[in-house]
Order: C-alpha cells, then sequence, then structure tokens
C-alpha cells in the first residue's frame, strides 16, 4: 500500500511531548492564537512529501519513509535513557544520525533548498537576457521577466538532503554535548525545526539562524521531552571527546524561558507544547521564521548567487505541477 502521510516530525518524535491522552498542542506562527490539541499522526505530515519519479513512470511513495522509520523506531528508547539519565555514549550514531535527518528532512531546510534555486534560475534567465540570449519579448510584455513565478521539482530539495546532512554534520564535529534536565515549571517547547545552532557571541537583536563564524563559537539545541534536552556548545568538545555525553540540571526558570524563546524563534509553521501557558513566547515570534534570503552579484566570469539563513517571513512557494 502507498503511504500517504510522510512525516517530518516523525510520531516518535512527538510522542515525548504528548500529554495524557496522548495529544500535543499545535501553535501555527500564522494564527498563534488559535491552538490545536491532536495526535502526533495528524500533525507534522504532508501528503506524499518524500515521493520520487521512478524511471519507468509513476513514483515511489514507500522506500523513502520506510527508511526513515527505521530510525526513528529506534528514539523512543533512546530517550527513554537520557531521561533516566542512563549513559548514552554507545548510541550516540543513532542520536547523531536522527539529528541529521531532522535538520534535513524538514520543510524549513527542504523550503530553502528550492528557494535557492529559484534565485539562481531566475538569476540565471536575467543574465541571459541581458546578453541578448533569450528571444524577444512580446510587444506589451518587455517586463515579462518581473511577473514570472518560477516552480522547483520538489525531488530536487529531497536530493538536496544528502548534502544537507553531511553540512550538519560538519557543524556537530566542532561541538561537544551534553543532556540538560529542566527541573523548573517551565517545560521545553519543541516544534517543526527543532535542530537549533547559532552564534552565542553576536547579539540576539542581530543573531541569524545557522550562520557561523569559520573557528567561532556555537550553540546547540535540540529538544527530546519536556523535561530532557540535548545541548552542544563547542567550547565543552574537548570534555566531549574525553567523558563522552554528560548530564546536568537547569534549575533556573530564566535558562528554560530563554531556550523556549529559541525553539519559537527557529520554528518554521508551527511550535508543540505538552500543556498551554506559553502563547505570550509563541506570539512573540509569529512573525518570522529562519528563512534563506538570496541575492545575486554579477562578476566578470558570470553570476553568483549568494544565500544566507535570516530571521524573515515564509514566502507561499509556486506549486510544482507534474
Amino acid at each position: 500500500m502507498d503511504k500517504k502521510r510522510h512525516h517530518y516530525v516523525p510520531k516518535a518524535y512527538l510522542k515525548s511531548f504528548c500529554d495524557e491522552q496522548g495529544q500535543v498542542y499545535v501553535y501555527l506562527k500564522d494564527n498563534p492564537d488559535k491552538v490545536i490539541h491532536q495526535s502526533p499522526d495528524s500533525t507534522g505530515f504532508h501528503k506524499y512529501y518524500y515521493s520520487q519519479p521512478l524511471p519507468g513512470g509513476g513514483r515511489d511513495t514507500n522506500t523513502l519513509e520506510n527508511l526513515f522509520a527505521e530510525l526513528e523506531t529506534k528514539w523512543p528508547p533512546l530517550v527513554e535513557r537520557m531521561i533516566r539519565r542512563d549513559n548514552v555514549n554507545s548510541s550516540l550514531g543513532d542520536l547523531f544520525a536522527f539529528i541529521g535527518l531532522q535538520r534535513a528532512r524538514v520543510p524549513a531546510s527542504r523550503d530553502a533548498c528550492e528557494g535557492f534555486l529559484v534565485a539562481s534560475v531566475t538569476a540565471t534567465a536575467r543574465s541571459l537576457d541581458a546578453q541578448g540570449l533569450l528571444p524577444p519579448k512580446p510587444p506589451g510584455f518587455e517586463n515579462i521577466l518581473d511577473q514570472v513565478r518560477v516552480a522547483i521539482d520538489p525531488h530536487q530539495s529531497i536530493r538536496a538532503m544528502a548534502q544537507v546532512i553531511r553540512g550538519a554534520g560538519q557543524v556537530l564535529d566542532q561541538i561537544g554535548f551534553g543532556v540538560i534536565h529542566n527541573q523548573t515549571d517551565v517545560p521545553y517547547l519543541t516544534s517543526d525545526n527543532p535542530v537549533i545552532w547559532f552564534d552565542p557571541s553576536v547579539p540576539d537583536a542581530q543573531l541569524q539562524p545557522y550562520v557561523l563564524r569559520p573557528g567561532g563559537p556555537v550553540i546547540f539545541l535540540f529538544p527530546v521531552a519536556p523535561d530532557a534536552m540535548v545541548y552542544g556548545d563547542s567550547t565543552i568538545r574537548e570534555q566531549f571527546a574525553r567523558n563522552g555525553m554528560l548530564t546536568s540540571d537547569a534549575t533556573d526558570r530564566e535558562f528554560t524561558n530563554q531556550v523556549n524563546q529559541q525553539i519559537c524563534r527557529f520554528a518554521y509553521k508551527a511550535v508543540f507544547a505538552q500543556r498551554k501557558g506559553q502563547e505570550a513566547v509563541i506570539r512573540k515570534h509569529e512573525d518570522a521564521s529562519p528563512v534563506l534570503l538570496s541575492d545575486t552579484q554579477h562578476l566578470p566570469g558570470g553570476i553568483v548567487v549568494r544565500s544566507e539563513y535570516v530571521f524573515g517571513r515564509r514566502e507561499r512557494k509556486t506549486r510544482w505541477t507534474e
């Protein structure tokens, strides 16, 4: 049977954030005042999100979904071990594989990949037009290039996931990791884009998502449950190399609030909560998500499309039709 619901936020991941009814509270950034109480099966998915075209026609809707499911089955027991403060150093491969995949598979990443391709196609068309290499424009349509909407085959962003995972691995190699157990009465939130890293030396108002300086400091956040988070810091890399993942406690509500600020900030379309009560911090970041900003530079040898993540408004994609 073809699998229709392709989850980019795995049910196995959201299970740890469920309440006693087995549901999570979903806050959409486009309408944070409307909270949706639903099961993990009913959120964090798109139909046929990982479908791939077959050489002979048709599409394969199951291969990637089944492949990801193999990794997802390892996640709940790993979370339970982290919550119990067990030693998980023998399972770091599964932990980082899950994190790397979660960075690459979400709409925040795939939309950015497709957005870069849109910018590249647009820049190429304008360059060819400037060189007189495109057909003459019809009378009355001299600005036709300003009206063109470029659509990208979503299969291209699936192919780009491997490159995104490799890039995430290069960042993770710079960091030491531990598990911070939340001992406050403010639970960790999570989102549809839960893998977070940033440069802590940048003032908060100027902070950009996923933008780092070569050799500069890195902070990493990945909530795994309302009371546990994988925390990374480039300053403890050597300690991590010697001792593996250690555990610590967060007893300061201000620290937990700061973590939740970043979780809401890095959320793309939705924030997930185990219970109500943090609407103010969710609403504070409703107007911005991590998006890719691209500009074109014309050089003697051709054009270069330069892209960088910023916090901004999501733009509606032009839908690809086969």
